[in-house]
C-alpha cells in the first residue's frame, strides 16, 4: 500500500488588509498618472462652474507630475496615431481686434446681406465627383455617415465624415476647430464641406477674465466671431461652405439656445460669399409645430431629446442633399 504524501504547508502569507489597500491606491494613483492629460482635458471641456473648477483642482496637480515624469508620453503616442489631437489650453478667452456685424436685438441676429456673383462651379461627372468633407460635434455622428450614404448613392459624390466628440467652436482651448481646419484642408482637399455644431457650444465663457453667459451681447459677439473664423478657414479650400443649423430640441431651454446659436450661423453665413446656411429647426417639428422624437412614424431623436437617431439623420442628409444637388446640378 503505498504511503500517503502530505503537501508541504505553502511558505505565500496572505496580504494584510491594509498592503491590499496600499497597492491598490498606487495602481490608481498610477493609472491616473497615466491618463492624466486625458483626465485635464476632460475637465477643461466642462461648462464654467463649480464641478469644472474642482476637477481642474484635482487634474491639474497630477497633469503637472505626469509631464514632469514624462509618463503622458504614451498616451501621447497613443493619440497622435489614432489621430487625437488637441488645442492648448488658454483659461482667458478674448475677443479679436476684429469686430463682428453681429447684432442682437431683441433675441435675435441680424446682418446685413451684400449681393455677390458666385464663381462658376466645376461640372461634376460620375468620373470627376464632388468631394464633399462633412465636419462637426456630436450631431455628426450619424447625420454624417447618413450623408455619406446617401452621397455613394448618387454616384457623383465622394464625401467623408470628420467629427469630434465633446467638441465645438466656443472653447478653442479645448480644441480648435479653425486651426485643425486649415491643417487638414491640404490633405483632404474637398470641393465643398459640409458643418454643423452647436451641441457643446451653449456654454458660458470667460472673456477679458469676466464671465459672459450664454445669449449675453458679449457671448453672441464672440461666438459669431469663432463662427466666422470656421467659415473663413473653410473657404480657403473649398469651393462652398454648407452650414446646418440645429433642429427643435425637447428642452425648451435648449431651443432657445439653438435660436440664437441659429441665428448667428445664419447672418454670418449670409456675410460671406460661398456659404449657405442650411437650416433644420422646422425640418424635425411635427404637425403641431411642436418636438417629437417621432416623426411620419420613424423614430428621430435619441431619449437626451436632442441627437438624430439613423432615421433623423437620413432626414437631414436628404434636406442637406438637395441643396447641394441644386446647386451643383446634380440630378
Amino acid at each position: 500500500m503505498a504511503a500517503s504524501v502530505t503537501p508541504a504547508p505553502s511558505s505565500a502569507k496572505p496580504l494584510a488588509a491594509g498592503h491590499v489597500f496600499v497597492a491598490m491606491v498606487i495602481a490608481l494613483l498610477g493609472g491616473a498618472l497615466l491618463n492624466a492629460q486625458a483626465m485635464l482635458r476632460t475637465a477643461e471641456s466642462q461648462e464654467l462652474g463649480t464641478e469644472r473648477s474642482v476637477a481642474l483642482f484635482f487634474a491639474e496637480p497630477l497633469a503637472s507630475v505626469s509631464s514632469a515624469l514624462r509618463l503622458d508620453t504614451p498616451r501621447e503616442v497613443v493619440d497622435e496615431v489614432l489621430g487625437r489631437e488637441f488645442a492648448g489650453r488658454d483659461e482667458d478667452l478674448t475677443l479679436p481686434a476684429a469686430t463682428t456685424t453681429t447684432t442682437v436685438e431683441g433675441g435675435s441676429v441680424a446682418s446685413t446681406t451684400t449681393t455677390t456673383t458666385l464663381p462658376v462651379l466645376r461640372a461634376v461627372t460620375g468620373a470627376a465627383p464632388l468631394d464633399l468633407w462633412v465636419i462637426g460635434d456630436s450631431f455628426a455622428e450619424l447625420f454624417g455617415p447618413a450623408l455619406v450614404n446617401r452621397s455613394t448613392d448618387t454616384g457623383l459624390i465622394d464625401a467623408e465624415v470628420d467629427f469630434r466628440f465633446i467638441s465645438g467652436l466656443t472653447r478653442p482651448d479645448y480644441f480648435d476647430w479653425p486651426a485643425y481646419i486649415t491643417e487638414q484642408l491640404p490633405e483632404v482637399t474637398p470641393d465643398a464641406a459640409v458643418v454643423i455644431f452647436g451641441g457643446n457650444d451653449a456654454q458660458d465663457v470667460i472673456i477679458g477674465g469676466q464671465k459672459a453667459e450664454v445669449g449675453s451681447d458679449e457671448w453672441v459677439a464672440l461666438y459669431g466671431v469663432r463662427v466666422g473664423e470656421a467659415m473663413d478657414a473653410l473657404l480657403t479650400g473649398t469651393e462652398r461652405v454648407y452650414w446646418v443649423g440645429l433642429p427643435i430640441m425637447e428642452s425648451a431651454s435648449f431651443t432657445a439656445n439653438v435660436l440664437i446659436m441659429n441665428g448667428v450661423y445664419e447672418a454670418e453665413a449670409a456675410s460671406r460669399t460661398g456659404v449657405t446656411y442650411v437650416p433644420s429647426f422646422d425640418l424635425f417639428k411635427d404637425e403641431n409645430g411642436e418636438y417629437n422624437a417621432y416623426l411620419d412614424g420613424k423614430h428621430m431623436r435619441y431619449s437626451d431629446g436632442a441627437h438624430f437617431t439613423w432615421n433623423g439623420g437620413y432626414r437631414l442628409a436628404d434636406e442637406v442633399l438637395s441643396v447641394i444637388s441644386t446647386e451643383w446640378g446634380l440630378s
